[in-house]
């Protein structure tokens, strides 16, 4: 936190102010394997891999898949 002088309207001087700070929290691990996951299939779409790339990728996506078991 600042407590330096801050210049007002009308050349006053404020103390004290205090920035907002907005608490970020973590995004599920499922929300983010789901963009994750559905960037990939278009970025497939767009420009083909080899079939052996493609076996790689699949095979990638469904070790870090949430809830494997």
């Amino acid at each position: 936190m600042d407590d330096g002088p801050i210049q007002g309207e009308g050349g006053e001087i404020e103390y004290g102010g205090q920035a907002q700070i907005e608490e970020s929290r973590p995004t599920p691990y499922e929300e983010v394997y789901s963009d994750y996951a559905t960037e990939a299939t278009r970025s497939l779409e767009r420009a083909p891999l080899p079939q052996s790339m493609q076996d790689l990728v699949r095979d990638y996506f469904t070790e870090i898949q949430p809830n494997r078991r």
